[in-house]
């Protein structure tokens, strides 16, 4: 075999030689395509990695709905003044805070009547004010019995067996005038262009229940229903909800 001869076998068989490398190669490469491919989709642990992370969001669609009813509640309980608040009037309490004017020392009375009132501080910052409402009652010489602050506090400010000077020159729908005398007067703290809070209307529906247990009670009237033409509170006042 001559020079030529061997170099032409020689390049053939290169050329045998690295085409079979290259197809060998590059069906390696799309097999590793094709394993990884499959692997993806069937291997256990690569799926249970997918569903771990999937399981790991932090609100699923029943997290969804549970925070929102959370969320609700909140809202609901800002918008109505809190857990506290809330307890204060489903559960309200009276407490003492007698005051040294306003009214006459009595006993024996008969207590017969309820005159529900509205007011609020007319001179100058927060017109819901308990302090300063009670500082403007004590410039005017004038008393409830009770005061029912917008969250449903109940404040005693005179005793219930003392003649409170709440009503005024008043008459009852009887005929009876010196109304003070047979009457106890509730205070809601309110102005004239807003509403009494839920949990207003519930503490005086307890103190309501309060009082009839421990008197014989034959009227619950508005002072405007009294002093007509001279008084018109409770201002927006809903009767139907303490009847």
């Amino acid at each position: 075999m001559n020079k030529r001869s061997v170099l032409i076998a020689i390049i053939v068989v290169f050329f045998l030689a690295g085409g079979s490398f290259f197809i060998w190669k590059y069906s390696d490469i799309d097999g590793k395509k094709e394993i990884n491919i499959k692997d993806f989709s069937n291997n256990a642990e690569t799926e249970n990695e997918i569903n771990e992370n999937v399981e790991d969001l932090p609100v699923s669609k029943e997290n969804i709905a549970d925070e929102t009813e959370k969320n609700h509640k909140e809202n609901t309980n800002i918008e109505e003044g809190g857990t506290e608040e809330k307890k204060t009037a489903v559960s309200p309490k009276i407490a003492n805070k007698l005051v040294s004017w306003g009214y006459q020392k009595a006993s024996g009375r008969s207590i017969d009547t309820i005159i529900i009132h509205s007011s609020y501080n007319a001179l100058g910052g927060n017109e819901y004010s308990v302090e300063k409402l009670l500082g403007e009652y004590k410039n005017y010489g004038v008393s409830p019995h009770y005061l029912i602050d917008r969250k449903g506090n109940i404040f005693r400010l005179v005793e219930d067996k003392n003649i409170a000077y709440h009503a005024g020159e008043s008459k009852m729908p009887d005929g009876r005038s010196g109304i003070n005398n047979f009457s106890i007067g509730i205070e809601m703290i309110n102005t004239k262009n807003d509403k009494y809070t839920d949990f207003q209307y519930k503490s005086l529906q307890h103190l309501l229940a309060y009082l009839k247990k421990k008197y014989v009670i034959k009227y619950v009237l508005g002072h405007s229903d009294v002093a007509k033409g001279r008084k018109d509170d409770p201002w927006n006042f809903d009767w139907s909800k303490i009847k």
